[in-house]
């Protein structure tokens, strides 16, 4: 599926984190502990760190969320200044899209504990998957733009629910499109790339 992150409502990005989901599965599901943990070079990430890193990221956003959903949640004095969310939402989301010129660097609380994974990371990840597509579901009925959160990385970092799944469903395709690559290198251990 094919859809612009920059604009897209609630159902297609629920629509797109399933297909990006099910494409993680697909192209990675079937490697090895040994494949997922392979690197060209040890300061590129490997797929299944990749894979952890996309999860540690997307734990974070969980508890807020859940916190908007039971009613419980106050809004922090940055999530009521007005023009914070319009402004970093939008930069996020466009410097996350795959093929996007510059490189993000992530903060160091998105930055899984180890750089080797357990061969179970893609279990795991489908788990965590379903959890995340889920929680979206739930938020369906709610006002996605008028609702503010704060970003995991950052205390002055704003923007709306509704750019929060953006940047979540962004993410997943920039580490698709960032890991796949990997699978197509000469040196990529054990055998043909699943296409």
């Amino acid at each position: 599926m094919s859809i612009t992150i920059e604009t897209a409502e609630l159902p297609d990005l629920i629509a797109e984190a399933v297909a990006v989901s099910a494409e993680f599965e697909r192209r990675f599901g079937h490697l090895s502990e040994a494949q997922l943990n392979w690197q060209p070079h040890p300061e590129e990430w490997s797929i299944g760190y990749c894979v952890e890193h996309v999860m540690t990221v997307n734990r974070c956003y969980f508890a807020p969320i859940e916190q908007i959903l039971a009613g419980t949640r106050k809004p922090t004095f940055w999530e009521q200044v007005p023009l914070l969310p319009g402004l970093f939402g939008p930069l996020l989301i466009r410097a996350l899209l795959p093929g996007a010129k510059g490189r993000v660097e992530a903060p160091k609380v998105f930055l899984p504990s180890t750089t080797s994974v357990s061969g179970d990371v893609m279990a795991r990840f489908a788990a965590e998957q379903r959890e995340l597509i889920s929680l979206m579901e739930r938020c369906r009925d709610l006002d996605l733009r008028s609702i503010i959160i704060t970003s995991p990385a950052a205390w002055f970092v704003t923007y709306s629910l509704l750019d929060t799944f953006r940047i979540i469903v962004v993410h997943l395709q920039h580490h698709l499109h960032q890991t796949s690559h990997l699978l197509a290198l000469p040196a990529f251990p054990g055998g043909e790339p699943i296409r």
